[in-house]
């Protein structure tokens, strides 16, 4: 059924949910789960090294989350690969599926309000109005 999902993964609340669903149909379909975490850099930084500053961060927090969740993967004998990006989590997302011809995106949706959700769009809403293949949104 699915060969390669990707969950988008950034250790929120509504990311652990996908987490969930994501290992159950890795399991059910003997997938390879690709673990991306999408590390945002920011757009008008005032120096280069504010820039690596933000990298460092990002790239410290998302390896000890993903850590823990392959240290778990390795006791189940879950196929599971960890990548990290940087960019905008939507595009990233969209961007990395199609690289690696996956064959279904999981995310999580976070609860925003109202008005923030219709202006703005949220990373869930930008994935599946973006993606070429499957998407399933976890809430």
């Amino acid at each position: 059924m699915f060969k390669k999902i990707l969950l988008g993964y950034d250790g929120s609340e509504h990311a652990k949910k996908a987490l969930a669903k994501a290992i159950e149909l890795a399991k059910i379909c003997n997938s390879e789960l690709i673990l991306l975490s999408v590390g945002t850099i920011p757009a008008y930084a005032e120096t280069i090294s504010e820039i690596e500053e933000a990298k460092e961060q990002a790239l410290n927090y998302y390896e000890k989350i993903q850590r823990e969740i392959l240290d778990w993967a390795s006791k189940e004998n879950l196929k599971l690969v960890p990548l990290i990006r940087f960019g905008k989590p939507a595009e990233a997302i969209v961007n990395t599926a199609e690289e690696l011809k996956v064959d279904l995106i999981i995310v999580g949706a976070g609860e925003h309000p109202y008005l923030v959700r219709r202006i703005l769009g949220s990373t869930a809403d930008r994935v599946v109005d973006s993606a070429s293949c499957s998407v399933l949104v976890v809430r």
